[in-house]
């Protein structure tokens, strides 16, 4: 399974490369919504590439590029990844996708023949029960404008709400429900100039499957910085936390990611920040953008989210110098791999 999972990824990472070498020659293509874990994934792969290498890749009219050409691409990608530990990620004011995981990208379309548009946007893209869904319309010349959800398997309209303007920017929104369907749509429907615009937004409404409640104090163990957070969890499963780790100015130090199989009720799971990413940082730390994942257990069957009691914690009195300053060591099983695409930019 996890051969199958690597052999996805580096598949998925070649894909991405090469639509990335030959985009000069591309015309441009219409904005669609996407996760903001593929984004960040996406970027993250084309952030390795050096910038000689973009300069060489990025032309109007690029040589014709081979598999090996795309191969070395991916292994330099993944040969850069293996010198942190995975649960332990730089992080840069760049890295906008792991920053704000669940930003919704504005809408905009054109209303007349010269240029002018309307842009609506939501506060979120997921939301969890019971947030409201907070929704804005900005443009100029709106008469008047509905917000309507809609359940997109069925097609039923299952709430209306009037956008109401203050000063220069309109604004609606609905009550959160517990029950709303999986597959949901906000339309904004809005008269301007007498002309009727509608614009389609996407988002997510879920009930929490389990909550962050709090932290213990940081430990540490070796090499690493150990944070154990405490949850609460309503379905038993694999759970997969995410958090940001940031100094003292609320400059990002660091991307950390935790798995853990959890029964119902209380657990535990522990956040890892390697030495790799500490050096030269001074306490306090703070950890915020939490993003709590149950799994999902077979194909077909959607990731379930949860939600958190607390917005930051405040890492005190932490000793770096507490911690081992061996070098992260790849696994075997990534170094393997790593030979394995080596030898596939060699044409072996």
């Amino acid at each position: 399974m996890k051969n199958n999972q690597f052999i996805k990824r580096m598949v998925a990472m070649s894909v991405v490369v090469t639509v990335w070498l030959f985009w000069p020659s591309m015309p441009p293509q219409t904005t669609v919504t996407e996760s903001s874990e593929e984004v960040a994934i996406n970027k993250a792969i084309l952030a390795k590439v050096t910038p000689i290498e973009k300069s060489i890749l990025m032309t109007p009219k690029p040589k014709k590029i081979t598999s090996n050409d795309s191969a070395t691409l991916v292994a330099k990608a993944y040969a850069a990844e293996l010198n942190f530990p995975t649960y332990s990620q730089p992080l840069s004011t760049n890295d906008f996708d792991r920053l704000k995981p669940n930003h919704f990208n504005p809408q905009s379309i054109p209303v007349d023949d010269e240029g002018t548009t309307v842009t609506a946007e939501l506060s979120k893209y997921r939301y969890i029960y019971p947030e409201s869904v907070l929704a804005s319309l900005n443009g100029e010349n709106i008469d008047s404008a509905e917000l309507i959800l809609v359940d997109t398997s069925s097609r039923k309209t299952l709430l209306t709400a009037k956008f109401i303007q203050d000063e220069d920017n309109w604004t609606a929104q609905f009550q959160g429900k517990r029950n709303f369907p999986a597959q949901l749509q906000a339309t904004v429907k809005a008269k301007i100039n007498g002309k009727n615009i509608n614009i389609a937004l996407s988002l997510k409404y879920v009930d929490s499957i389990a909550t962050l409640e709090s932290f213990d104090p940081a430990t540490n163990d070796d090499a690493d910085m150990v944070i154990q957070a405490n949850l609460t969890t309503r379905e038993q499963g694999l759970y997969r936390l995410r958090a940001n780790l940031f100094d003292a100015n609320n400059l990002p130090i660091a991307h950390l990611v935790s798995k853990e199989k959890l029964k119902k009720g209380s657990s535990s799971i522990d956040l890892k920040a390697h030495q790799s990413v500490l050096q030269g940082k001074q306490s306090p730390f703070y950890l915020s953008t939490f993003s709590i994942e149950l799994m999902s257990p077979a194909p077909g069957t959607p990731t379930k989210y949860g939600d958190s009691a607390i917005t930051q914690y405040e890492i005190k009195n932490f000793a770096i110098s507490s911690l081992s300053d061996i070098p992260y060591q790849p696994s075997t099983q990534e170094q393997q791999r790593l030979l394995l695409l080596q030898k596939m930019a060699q044409g072996r």
